[in-house]
């Protein structure tokens, strides 16, 4: 006997289709950079916002307050940070990302600087955020100083919707 004579022909039921799924995968995204050389006067303990005039591509953000990236949707979010900075005086200088003026613990670095090197501060941090939340940088430092952003693109901020 042919065992391909045995063989059965069935088919398996299929089920419900399930929901679809974002188009475009990433829900919410914008950035802001900054490429000018400049001068920031940071005063005695004192957060200062690091510029960020030019906006990158955004999609359920917006960008109607200052230097800053606002939020439309409530989600996890991952924040991207960049910067490089030089100090006219040593001294110890902070920059942190901050929501709605306050820091982000796991982004908030202290070093001390040499005057006239450049240091680059960047990270990235996942953080849940509200809807109409404000993500912004900020130096501050112990004593009143001049802190100069570096040639070329001296500091960037961009958030991403992961859910």
């Amino acid at each position: 006997m042919n065992p391909d004579s045995y063989l059965i022909n069935f088919t398996i039921p299929r089920g419900a289709t399930g929901p679809t799924g974002a188009a475009n995968g990433l829900n919410a995204y914008g950035g802001k950079y900054n490429t000018t050389t400049q001068t920031l006067n940071l005063g005695i303990g004192v957060a200062t916002q690091i510029p960020l005039p030019t906006s990158m591509p955004n999609l359920n953000t917006t960008y109607t307050q200052t230097n800053s990236i606002t939020v439309a949707q409530a989600g996890t979010y991952e924040i991207n940070y960049f910067s490089n900075i030089s100090v006219a005086v040593g001294t110890t200088l902070t920059q942190a990302i901050r929501i709605n003026a306050t820091n982000i613990p796991s982004t908030v670095t202290s070093r001390v600087l040499s005057v006239g090197v450049g240091s680059i501060y960047s990270g990235s941090v996942i953080v849940t955020l509200a809807a109409g939340d404000v993500i912004d940088m900020a130096l501050s430092a112990l004593i009143a100083v001049g802190v100069t952003l570096g040639t070329g693109v001296n500091a960037t901020l961009t958030v991403k919707k992961l859910n």
